[in-house]
């Protein structure tokens, strides 16, 4: 017998989930969850009733959608939401939607608990809530840019790097403490890492640079929260964690290209990249170049 459902985490009761979930822990405290819902065709219908809990949903569009929305039983007058907004739905409210449309977008599964992860890096403000109204269309270019970032990785799950979803899932939960939630932000002083933490995060960054590190565990070996590291990492370094390591991958891949006769689908491999494809979209889009005519003419 199947285990009953207990969270919206799943993002099911849209029938129109088209990949697997990312799962993005946010500080060991809670985790936001990312999906791609898309439906090609309109008359979708009306979405299963979602379960009531303590946890938000952010439903951003990649093209033009209408529809019908209901919260707490009544209609909310938002028939049409545009092609790079958003919509912020409380899981702790009954609602309903009835897809006229056909769709295409991004979920997001954020618990109140992810929001209440960042009281430290907040300086010490408890976000309970974000102030959205319900079926509300938002424009926000940073929320924009966070999900033109992330998108490919949501089409291959699997295949994406975890320190880099780690990242896009922090960084979008902490702007939307700060911009809707429903306290004054005292933002507190800004800083590098200490010597010691630098020298740790770079060493296990750097052990094997291959490995699918979480950005929560090299946080925690600098005895600081994901958020605070995040910030403090670019400050020391120059850049954030994800960008760094995708640097050092990039260079890795010069030398073996350089200095062996390994097959470019393996230095793919051994780099940490996706494949090979993966690689020649990095090393061109760096370098002006592929990797293969960058090894001719290297040596």
């Amino acid at each position: 017998m199947p285990n009953p459902i207990t969270s919206n985490q799943e993002m099911e009761f849209f029938r129109a989930r088209q990949a697997d979930i990312v799962i993005a822990p946010i500080f060991g405290k809670s985790e936001v969850t990312m999906a791609r819902l898309s439906c090609p065709h309109a008359g979708h219908g009306v979405i299963d009733p979602p379960l009531r809990e303590d946890a938000f949903f952010l439903a951003f569009n990649l093209r033009d959608y209408e529809g019908h929305l209901w919260v707490d039983d009544r209609k909310v007058d938002c028939t049409i939401s545009r092609r790079g907004n958003f919509t912020i739905y409380d899981y702790r409210r009954s609602w309903l939607a009835d897809m006229k449309s056909a769709f295409d977008g991004l979920g997001f599964h954020i618990p109140r608990a992810a929001l209440i992860a960042f009281e430290e890096d907040l300086g010490g403000c408890r976000i309970d809530t974000l102030d959205v109204a319900p079926g509300q269309d938002i424009e926000d270019d940073v929320v924009k840019r966070l999900i033109g970032a992330c998108l490919p990785s949501l089409d291959v799950p699997n295949g994406a790097s975890r320190l880099f979803q780690d990242h896009i899932a922090a960084i979008l939960t902490f702007h939307l403490c700060t911009t809707y939630g429903n306290r004054e932000i005292r933002t507190p002083a800004r800083g590098g890492l200490a010597p010691w933490q630098k020298k740790r995060a770079i060493e296990l960054l750097e052990a094997d640079l291959a490995a699918d590190l979480s950005l929560s565990c090299v946080a925690a070996a600098c005895g600081l929260s994901q958020g605070y590291f995040t910030r403090a990492f670019r400050h020391s370094v120059g850049h954030p964690p994800y960008r760094w390591v995708l640097l050092k991958r990039l260079e890795k891949a010069k030398e073996l290209l350089r200095t062996t006769e390994i097959p470019i689908a393996e230095i793919a491999y051994l780099c940490g990249f996706c494949d090979q494809a993966h690689l020649t979209r990095v090393f061109s889009t760096r370098m002006n170049t592929t990797p293969g005519q960058w090894r001719r003419v290297s040596r």
